[in-house]
């Protein structure tokens, strides 16, 4: 239910339930096997009801399956694309540390957790959001095969008293950590955050806007109607590749039209888009503000 409440990637959390509850069939001896097929069978009936205790129940799992429907839109946004490995970091590190620490130490897991954990692996290859999504679940996996395959690590652990008595220095770290992170405050990156360039020009008078895709959060936040913004799954594939195509220049008779389409008086893009350079030499347009995180131009 709290994960639910948090973020939507917990319909993976529901979808890992079968192939789960396969492995503890296939472990199962023929006699337990029915008392362990009703277990899970419970187990899954009462998480999917947890997970639908939510302000807007059912409906929070059912934008999963919108949003994948997106298809190619969804190339368009960073975060579901794949991994970039042109250069290093700490997502190829970690993956490469742990299949080195694997053949050194000659990890074996059974067949069917070797398919669950090459299935997340898969998505957090395939995108970078699920990269959390790996690291989340592939402990699970890896929990029971492990601890039955080094009995003798298990075995030389610190005793019970020790181990107990980690968990108040571990929880105290936990909450200074915390509250560091409360006083010196929680903001999203200013690289999606026009808040000069809104204080500047008075857009929520301007008229229709169109911004760029990593601005729709904080149009919201201010009170000013994007064109766009992360719910992509209510705007819907055909109307996100239209935005992107255009913005990008890739059809340029479509951006022109775009503009008169919507009736846009102001747009509110990233110096990098393409489009940005071509409002600059347009006749009907002026350059209202500029700064290294967003430019705005306005009808003239």
């Amino acid at each position: 239910m709290l994960w639910a409440n948090l973020h939507g990637s917990f319909t993976f959390g529901l979808a890992m339930i079968a192939p789960i509850a396969c492995d503890a069939l296939w472990r199962a001896t023929r006699s337990e096997r029915a008392v362990v097929f009703r277990q899970w069978f419970l187990f899954a009936l009462l998480a999917l009801g947890a997970a639908c205790l939510n302000p807007y129940g059912p409906e929070m799992i059912l934008v999963t399956f919108r949003t994948v429907a997106l298809g190619a839109a969804l190339t368009t946004v960073a975060e579901w694309r794949s991994q970039d490995f042109t250069h290093v970091g700490a997502f190829e590190i970690i993956m490469l540390g742990t299949f080195g620490f694997a053949l050194f130490r000659g990890v074996t897991l059974p067949w069917l957790r070797i398919v669950m954990l090459f299935g997340v692996l898969h998505l957090a290859l395939s995108q970078v959001r699920h990269a959390d999504l790996l690291g989340l679940l592939a402990p699970i996996f890896l929990a029971r095969p492990l601890a039955e395959q080094f009995k003798a690590i298990a075995a030389d652990g610190p005793p019970l008293a020790i181990r107990h008595g980690m968990l108040l220095p571990f929880l105290a770290v936990l909450a200074g950590g915390t509250a560091l992170a409360s006083l010196r405050g929680i903001a999203p990156a200013a690289r999606i955050t026009p808040e000069n360039a809104i204080q500047s020009v008075p857009l929520a008078k301007a008229g229709h806007v169109l911004n760029d895709y990593d601005f729709g959060g904080y149009l919201d936040f201010v009170g000013i109607a994007p064109f766009i913004d992360g719910r992509a799954e209510l705007f819907g594939e055909r109307y996100m590749l239209r935005h992107d195509r255009a913005l990008s220049l890739q059809n340029l008779p479509d951006f022109m039209r775009l503009l008169d389409e919507y009736r846009i008086q102001a747009t509110l893009l990233a110096p990098s888009t393409p489009a940005v350079g071509l409002l600059d030499r347009l006749p009907d347009w002026k350059r209202a503000y500029a700064d290294d995180v967003a430019v705005v131009h306005m009808r003239r």
